[in-house]
C-alpha cells in the first residue's frame, strides 16, 4: 500500500472514530443547552454539581489566545500550592512510571512476539487518534457546529481541547529534549538516555501520541460527563493509542504511561482552570441531637 493510501485510511479512521465521540457529546450537550435555556440566562451554564460554568472561552478571541500563557502559568506554579493529595497523586505517577520502567524491555518483547492482523489493524487506528494532524480537523467541526447551532458548550469544549493539546503538547515536547530517550526499534536498551544530544531517533521519553489522546479525552470526558457513554469511549479511544505505541515498538510502556498522565491532568487543570467554582467556604452539614434534627452553617473567612 503507497504511503498516500495509508495516509488516507489513517486519516478516515481517525476522523471518524473523533467525530463519533464528538457526535455523543453534541447530542447530550444539545439536550443539556435545551433544558438549560428554560431555567436560567444563555451566558451561564451548571453541571449536576450545582457549579456554574464560564462560557469563556467559548469563541475564538484573542483572551482565549492569552489564555494559552496564563493557564501554563499557574501549571508552572502549582507546585507550590500543592496539597498532600497532589503529592499523592504525583507520587504515584511516577512510582508507576518507575515500576514500568523496570518491565520496560519484557513488555516490548511480549508486544513484538505477538503481533497480528487485528493487532495491525487496531494499532492503526490508536496511532492515528494519536496524531494532532488527524484529531484537529473533527475539533474544528466540532467547534463549527457550535457555532452555527449556537452551542456554547460544544465551542467551548473545542477550544479547550485544542489548548490542552497544545500545551500539553509543549511539556511534553520539552521532556523529549531534555531526557533523548531512544525509541525501541532503534535497538538500544531501555535504560539509555542520552540527554539533549538532538537526534531525532531518541524522542521517546514521553509518548506524544499518547499524550495527545489523553490531553483531548479528559477535557471531553469533563465537559460532558453527564452522557455515561462519552468518558469510557474518550479514555477508552485514547488507551487504544497507548497500547498502539507500545505495540507498533515506537515507544516503551513507561514512555505510554507518563505521556498518557500528562495529556490527563492537563486536560483536567485546563477545564477546571476555566471553571467558575462555588463558594466552598460556605459550608452547610446536617445536625443530630437529643432535641431533633437540623442543621449547621459555617463560613470560613
Amino acid at each position: 500500500m503507497s504511503l498516500f493510501k495509508r495516509a488516507r485510511n489513517s486519516f478516515g479512521i481517525s476522523f471518524s472514530a473523533v467525530t463519533v465521540i464528538l457526535l455523543l457529546t453534541g447530542i447530550s450537550g444539545a439536550e443539556e443547552q435545551g433544558m438549560s435555556n428554560l431555567t436560567k440566562p444563555s451566558t451561564e451554564a451548571k453541571t449536576e454539581s450545582g457549579k456554574n460554568l464560564s462560557t469563556q472561552p467559548d469563541r475564538f478571541s484573542s483572551d482565549y489566545i492569552k489564555g494559552y500563557f496564563t493557564d501554563t502559568g499557574k501549571m508552572l506554579s502549582s507546585p507550590v500550592n500543592w496539597d498532600q493529595g497532589d503529592w499523592l497523586k504525583a507520587g504515584l505517577v511516577i512510582g508507576a512510571t518507575s515500576g514500568l520502567y523496570l518491565a520496560d524491555g519484557d513488555i516490548r518483547n511480549f508486544a513484538q512476539k505477538n503481533q497480528s492482523t487485528v493487532g495491525d489493524r487496531g494499532a492503526a487506528v490508536g496511532n492515528a487518534l494519536g496524531n494532532p494532524l488527524y484529531t484537529l480537523p473533527p475539533l474544528g467541526l466540532f467547534y463549527l457546529y457550535g457555532y452555527l447551532n449556537d452551542d456554547t458548550k460544544a465551542r467551548r469544549t473545542s477550544l479547550l481541547a485544542v489548548e490542552s493539546l497544545a500545551i500539553s503538547g509543549a511539556f511534553t515536547w520539552t521532556l523529549k529534549e531534555v531526557a533523548q530517550r531512544p525509541r525501541p526499534y532503534t535497538g538500544e536498551a531501555p535504560t539509555t538516555w542520552n540527554g539533549p544530544s538532538h537526534k531525532i531517533a531518541d524522542y521517546s521519553f514521553p509518548s506524544g501520541h499518547s499524550t495527545a489522546a489523553f490531553s483531548i479525552a479528559s477535557v471531553v470526558a469533563e465537559e460532558y460527563g453527564a452522557n455515561p457513554f462519552v468518558p469510557p469511549i474518550a479514555y477508552g479511544l485514547a488507551t487504544l493509542t497507548g497500547f498502539a505505541r507500545v505495540y507498533s515498538d515506537q515507544h516503551w510502556a513507561s514512555d505510554v504511561f507518563f505521556g498518557a498522565a500528562v495529556g490527563y491532568f492537563v486536560g483536567k487543570v485546563v477545564v477546571r482552570y476555566n471553571t467558575i467554582q462555588g463558594n466552598t467556604n460556605l459550608k452547610i452539614m446536617p445536625m443530630f441531637s437529643q432535641q431533633g434534627f437540623g442543621l449547621t452553617a459555617s463560613y470560613r473567612f
